[in-house]
């Protein structure tokens, strides 16, 4: 029996780093030992208010120490964490929670009116209690649940047990050789697989620090953390380093890194290069969903090949297959499947049964991708419709929705397009009921577009909306969404 917290703080007891820095945010900093008595106060006020084992705990915490604590906390009482983005719309925190199904929530005060079950928040947790013993767990069991949009539109969980960090440490926590001399920062957040991983898991288990920014950063904030905490390992996705890119103090602060890691988007070539003419075999692309946990595949100094994302970490295993599920021969572009030992299949709610990919089954993605000769990948893009902006899943028809709302729309259509400088941003095109005079169609665009904002997180709101005479179709009338995304990338050149 096993409980993933325990380990973490045996681990820190054992190897000296009680008093060694775990966390820099703002201006102040956190020890392990400090997060570990934190974990305690907030699992002693969970089990004060009768959560445990098993029972689904939703954060909706920006990232922080009180982030850590209560994520901490859950798992040492039993309880699974459920982390949610607390950039959400309100609309689409709600509907988060509906789909949790929590017991509780933790959050700060000003959210606690979007939730309908009880509210603890980060005062709350600091709790003079009795602190429960660790909950004995085998390692198969729960322990945290991340959001994905899966490929149906609906957000979904994949859970992961007390046992998985520890292989995901192994696999791309030692791709990335984090260690105990290391800080880390990561722009992706703690409520997304990845970011759990780069700030909470990989730096705790194997005794590094990490810096936390409880505010969505812009480019030249990021440069400053980092030269500030002196970070060696910085992760991020493409479209940020293509924006970190333009401000004049990147080249100097990017220099310095032991190691930047990139994913969550294909990397241009061109942003490639120009990463790699600052940072040479120290850049290193990586991939990995949800489901996974982490990363699979890392384009690693001792192995790199320009433009692939390297060869998979053991102990997991991929293959490129057809239509019918049939591997194909190199270079031949396919799905990819991934089998390993993290796989948490999606589910479309909180209390259902956690879904775990059997021994030797494969988990099918919705990536495009090729296998050379010697096993290095290239994952082209999604097989569906799924856009992607800023490293996040955006489906297409939540944001169509909205402008079809409108009585003078008659359709319309969104998808993702990449500039030449790498960043990503959402354009969308409208047929409208009847046409309209310039003056008109510019207060028209803006009315939607303030529709957009007022209802939908930033980054699904479009760049833009075009007005057009007809969307691309095929003979049975369904979308054209390839043809769409070259046309926006065209309107993107002018």
């Amino acid at each position: 029996m096993t409980n993933f917290v325990q380990r973490l703080a045996d681990t820190a007891l054992s190897r000296g780093w009680l008093e060694r820095p775990a966390y820099y945010v703002d201006d102040s900093v956190y020890r392990f030992e400090d997060v570990y008595a934190g974990a305690a106060r907030a699992a002693a006020a969970f089990a004060a208010r009768g959560l445990g084992r098993g029972d689904r705990i939703l954060v909706a915490l920006a990232d922080g120490i009180e982030f850590v604590r209560a994520f901490l906390g859950a798992l040492r009482i039993g309880a699974v964490a459920v982390p949610v983005n607390t950039m959400f719309h309100p609309q689409e925190m709600r509907r988060a929670a509906l789909i949790a199904e929590p017991a509780a929530v933790v959050t700060e005060p000003a959210f606690a009116d979007r939730f309908t079950v009880p509210v603890l928040t980060p005062h709350d947790l600091d709790s003079d209690a009795p602190v429960p013993p660790y909950a004995a767990l085998p390692p198969e069991t729960p322990a945290f649940a991340a959001f994905t949009s899966g490929t149906t539109g609906d957000p979904k969980l994949c859970f992961h047990t007390h046992g998985d960090p520890e292989v995901l440490v192994r696999a791309a926590g030692r791709a990335v050789g984090v260690g105990p001399e290391d800080v880390s920062y990561s722009v992706p957040r703690m409520n997304f697989a990845y970011g759990l991983g780069n700030s909470l898991l990989f730096p705790l288990l194997t005794g590094g620090a990490a810096v936390l920014t409880p505010r969505r950063p812009a480019p030249g904030d990021v440069l400053a953390v980092l030269e500030k905490h002196a970070v060696s390992v910085f992760y991020s996705q493409p479209t940020f380093f293509a924006h970190m890119l333009g401000h004049p103090d990147a080249r100097r602060v990017l220099s310095r890194l032991r190691v930047a890691v990139v994913a969550g988007e294909v990397l241009l070539e061109s942003l490639e290069q120009e990463l790699r003419g600052i940072l040479g075999p120290r850049l290193l692309n990586v991939y990995g969903t949800t489901e996974i946990g982490h990363a699979v595949l890392a384009n690693v100094p001792a192995g790199q090949r320009d433009f692939t994302l390297g060869r998979p970490l053991e102990p997991y295993r991929l293959r490129v297959v057809d239509e019918a599920g049939r591997p194909v021969p190199a270079g031949v572009e396919g799905r990819l499947e991934v089998s390993g030992p993290t796989v948490g299949l999606p589910v479309p709610r909180g209390g259902d049964t956690p879904r775990r990919l059997g021994p030797g089954a494969w988990y099918s993605t919705s990536d495009a991708a090729t296998v050379d000769a010697d096993g290095y990948v290239r994952v082209r893009g999604r097989l569906d419709d799924v856009e992607i902006v800023a490293g996040i899943n955006v489906h297409p028809t939540e944001i169509e929705d909205r402008l079809t709302a409108h009585a003078a729309v008659e359709e319309a259509a969104v998808c993702a397009v990449r500039r030449s400088t790498g960043v990503s941003v959402l354009r969308a095109y409208a047929v409208l009921r009847r046409p309209l005079d310039e003056e008109a169609a510019r207060a028209l665009r803006e009315e939607l577009l303030d529709a957009c904002r007022s209802s939908l997180t930033w980054y699904k709101v479009p760049e833009d909306i075009s007005f057009v005479t007809a969307l691309p179709r095929n003979p049975t009338g369904k979308l054209l969404r390839r043809t769409l995304r070259e046309l926006a990338a065209e309107d993107a050149l002018r």
